[in-house]
């Protein structure tokens, strides 16, 4: 029988020193210390430029942590007095030991650093012209200016020379830019300027500045069925603002050999004339959803803990292996155990054994019976353990015991109020431990109540079982680190939380914090991109060092769609090169290409959009009497379709019929009065009316 019991024994003591082998898993200083977040930016000692790809590798356990990111950034969690190596190919390693949870910056030596090639961005714009006279036409970013000049017979000789320079003037921001200018010889005046310049008339050095633009007079410049000369021009530049006034005013001068016989200056176009300017096209943005560009799912440090009561049999350093609670306690230890050891990503940093024995007897040798329960203990676990998880691991115990003051707790828990103050009396009364316990031997119910109830109760061990994991946060852990400090959360953390959030607002506020942190987010920069489009506040900068050719589909989209808002129309267009056409991109395509003025290709797309922008299209390739008849088709409730009627109706030269629709779209809305100051379809109507009417 007792040999059975001893097997018993040894078994269960067995399974807990296997328990306890993987609740040495988590150190004494683990707990200590805590975990911390860790943040911080590595960069070149020379440069001080960001360094890419730096691994960051926790000395004492083994493991690389963190690698910095495009900006040099890293974000993990640690411990304090953690040893960090900071180490990449070409650099000198640094190690550094956590301090603080405080923003660190660390500068590698580089030995020897490869440059990446450098990339220059440039601009693909088309040229085409088609301008109609005394007009400022837009297409894309290009005004283009196209005007006749007639020369009466009277005016001009064989002996002189005219210059027409048209010039572009920006009246919103108070620029001027000369156009190219126009010459026109008589035929003895270009004979005696190419004589003057010894017959090198178009030398690039040394010959006649204007020579480049000169058209000499001929019979083919004659005017049919008059005596005057009659000159074409067409010319075009490149603007930033297309939101700006314009006009073009043409500077005039005729000379001869050596006087300037006659000058004038006139305005030749107010406004330009760009009917898509109310092009209704709701191209949406997009998220990026290819998982190949998120961020990489970390796993982080985090403290767990777990804690366990096992009694003890009384005044023996064994364990009581009849109480369940004991069995009980153990397999909880068990599953606890064989979970981390399952788990790759735990370590076990050490263990702590804590052990108290009861108040009864001499305080002397309960102390030191505490002490031999706790050696006991963990004798037996550490010799459970292999040699090297054994001397990498950090062992600690102590060792108490509970006092009559304890028992006075335990039985006013239970209502046992009398026993407790007969308890508290004695107490109250010696101050010597030993004769405490004497004195409580004597009371009626230490037998029934004392010694078989409560006192068995402070005969434990107990061992909190501290280990490391490295697991990837709950949201709801990243939104708790969130709150304390958004400059802790790492580019993954900043992920999942944006794309957890609803409210776009919130989700707003959270993507603008990344990229603070994370200035090359490119998911996040789109994914802000495309709130912002849908939001009609689109940021044509957001996007700017990350679209291109290698760009994902919805960076350049989102690019696109938000320079065509900003009227930024080449660079739209050069972006829309890297757009496969597919049918979620096709009216994009669409309008991007009509925006450039490529009208014919696009128009049939955007026609069918609606009505109206079916108009404008009509509009933008002068087919007005196509356009006329459309826009009685329109809804009268409109304040625009009325202005659209007068913009058709000017075109047909009806003035009246005009000036009739302007005046009824501005009583709808004021507002539109502003564009037509600018609108070179309308406001010659303003010009005209305003003294008699107010419509201004």
């Amino acid at each position: 029988m007792k040999s059975i019991i001893s097997q018993y024994i040894t078994l269960h003591i067995k399974r807990l020193l296997i328990v306890l082998v993987a609740v040495i898993s988590f150190s004494l200083e683990a707990e200590a210390q805590g975990v911390i977040r860790f943040t911080g930016r590595v960069v070149s000692k020379q440069t001080g430029e960001p360094l890419i790809g730096v691994n960051i590798t926790d000395i004492k356990l083994r493991r690389a942590l963190a690698v910095t990111d495009e900006d040099g950034r890293f974000s993990m969690n640690t411990q304090i007095g953690a040893q960090l190596r900071f180490s990449m190919i070409g650099a000198k390693p640094e190690i550094l030991k956590v301090k603080n949870d405080k923003f660190t910056e660390v500068k590698l030596n580089e030995d020897d650093i490869t440059l990446g090639e450098v990339v220059v961005k440039t601009k693909r714009i088309t040229d085409r012209i088609m301008p109609e006279p005394t007009d400022i036409e837009v297409k894309g970013n290009w005004l283009y200016v196209r005007t006749r000049v007639r020369v009466p017979k009277e005016m001009f000789r064989s002996n002189r020379r005219l210059v027409v320079q048209p010039i572009l003037n920006n009246v919103t921001d108070k620029q001027l830019t000369l156009l190219r200018p126009m010459v026109y010889d008589g035929k003895k005046y270009n004979i005696t300027q190419d004589r003057l310049y010894n017959y090198d008339i178009k030398n690039s050095d040394n010959g006649d500045p204007l020579a480049k633009y000169i058209t000499v007079k001929s019979r083919t410049l004659r005017e049919n069925g008059r005596d005057n000369d009659i000159l074409g021009y067409t010319d075009s530049i490149y603007v930033e603002n297309l939101k700006a006034d314009y006009s073009c005013d043409v500077y005039m001068a005729i000379e001869d050999y050596t006087h300037i016989l006659y000058r004038d200056t006139t305005i030749i176009a107010r406004g330009t004339v760009n009917p898509l300017r109310w092009l209704d096209c709701s191209i949406m943005g997009s998220t990026l959803n290819d998982e190949a560009y998120y961020p990489t799912p970390e796993k982080q440090m985090r403290n767990s803990k777990g804690s366990i009561n096992l009694k003890f049999l009384i005044g023996k350093s064994t364990l009581n292996i009849d109480d369940p609670q004991n069995h009980a306690e153990i397999e909880k230890l068990r599953r606890q155990i064989d979970a981390i050891r399952a788990d790759k990503d735990a370590t076990l940093l050490s263990f702590e054994l804590e052990g108290i024995s009861s108040p009864d007897g001499r305080l002397s040798r309960n102390q030191t019976l505490a002490r031999q329960r706790m050696e006991f203990a963990l004798g037996h676990i550490r010799s459970q353990l292999p040699d090297d998880l054994r001397n990498d691991m950090e062992f600690g115990t102590k060792s108490s015991v509970a006092t009559w003051s304890d028992v006075v707790t335990l039985l006013r828990r239970d209502s046992l109020f009398s026993e407790a103050d007969k308890v508290q009396g004695i107490i109250d009364r010696y101050a010597d431990p030993n004769v405490q316990s004497g004195r409580m031997r004597r009371l009626p119910f230490y037998n029934s109540v004392l010694e078989a109830r409560y006192l068995p109760q402070l005969r434990q061990v107990n061992y909190t079982m501290n280990y490391a994991i490295f697991r990837q946060l709950t949201i709801d852990e990243i939104r708790q680190l969130y709150a304390d400090d958004y400059h802790k959360l790492s580019r993954y953390e900043f992920f999942m939380l944006y794309r957890n959030e609803s409210d776009p607002k919130k989700r707003e506020t959270i993507l603008r914090q990344a990229l603070e942190m994370f200035p090359s987010f490119m998911i996040a920069a789109n994914d802000l991109a495309a709130l912002l489009i849908e939001r009609g506040e689109p940021d044509p900068e957001l996007l700017e060092k990350f679209a291109g050719e290698k760009a994902p589909v919805a960076v350049n989209t989102n690019h696109a769609i938000a320079l065509l808002k900003d009227q930024q129309y080449g660079e739209a267009d050069e972006i829309m090169s890297y757009v496969p056409k597919t049918d979620n991109t096709r009216l994009l395509h669409a309008v991007n290409g009509a925006f450039n003025g490529r009208y014919e290709d696009n128009y049939s797309v955007i026609a069918a959009t609606s009505k109206r922008n079916n108009l404008l299209m009509l509009l933008a390739m002068k087919r007005n009497s196509e356009a006329l008849k459309l826009s009685r088709e329109l809804p009268d409730d409109e304040a625009l379709t009325h202005y659209l009627r007068a913009v058709c109706l000017n075109r047909a030269e009806d003035a009246v019929g005009a000036y009739d629709e302007l005046k009824r779209a501005f009583e709808m809305d004021p507002s539109l009065k502003n564009i037509a100051h600018v609108d070179g379809d309308v406001n010659d109507l303003l010009v005209e009316k305003h003294n008699k009417e107010g419509l201004q």
